[in-house]
Formats: structure tokens, sequence, C-alpha cells
């Protein structure tokens, strides 16, 4: 058979494939760019609610830095008052002793 008489066939085929595959590549395609679209309002849309929920947790930690930072001063204060006044009183004691 002539290769030139299946040229038409082949080019017709050739381009009813491309339409096939144009059409099976349109609909995820579509799918696609609007799953991206609703998506990107659900993040605009959702950012304020995470800024609150953001600045509340600073608040909190925040606030919990303070307390639990006074609240582990009180026996550091007295633990550094009790060397301080060790200290003073071995140095009164050898300088009584030695002088």
């Amino acid at each position: 058979m002539d290769p030139v008489a299946l040229a038409p066939w082949r080019d017709l085929s050739i381009v009813w494939f491309i339409l096939w595959m144009f059409i099976f590549m349109l609909i995820p395609g579509a799918a696609f760019f609007f799953a991206l679209k609703y998506l990107r309002k659900f993040n605009r849309w959702l950012k304020l609610p995470l800024l609150t929920a953001h600045v509340w947790a600073l608040r909190i930690e925040q606030s919990t830095t303070r307390v639990s930072d006074r609240i582990a001063a009180f026996p550091i204060a007295i633990h550094s008052r009790a060397a301080q006044a060790n200290v003073t009183v071995r140095g009164v004691i050898d300088y009584l002793r030695n002088g």
C-alpha cells in the first residue's frame, strides 16, 4: 500500500488524538485552577483569625513568663541574701579573730 494514501488519515488521527488529550487535560486543569483560586481565598479569610490567635498566644506567653520569673525570684533572693549574710558574718568573725 502506498504511504502517501494513508497520510491524510495519519494527520487526522494525530489531530483527533490532540483533541482528546486537550479534553482530558482541560478537566483536571480547570479543577486545579478552581482549587487554587478557592484555596487562596480561604488563606486570605484565615489570616486574620490566625493573627488574632498568635497575638493571644504571645500575650499568654508573656504573662506566664512574667509570673514564673516572679515566683522564681523569691527563693533566689532569699538564697542570695543568706549567702551575703553568711559571707558578711564570716568576714566579721575572721576580722575579730585576727584583729
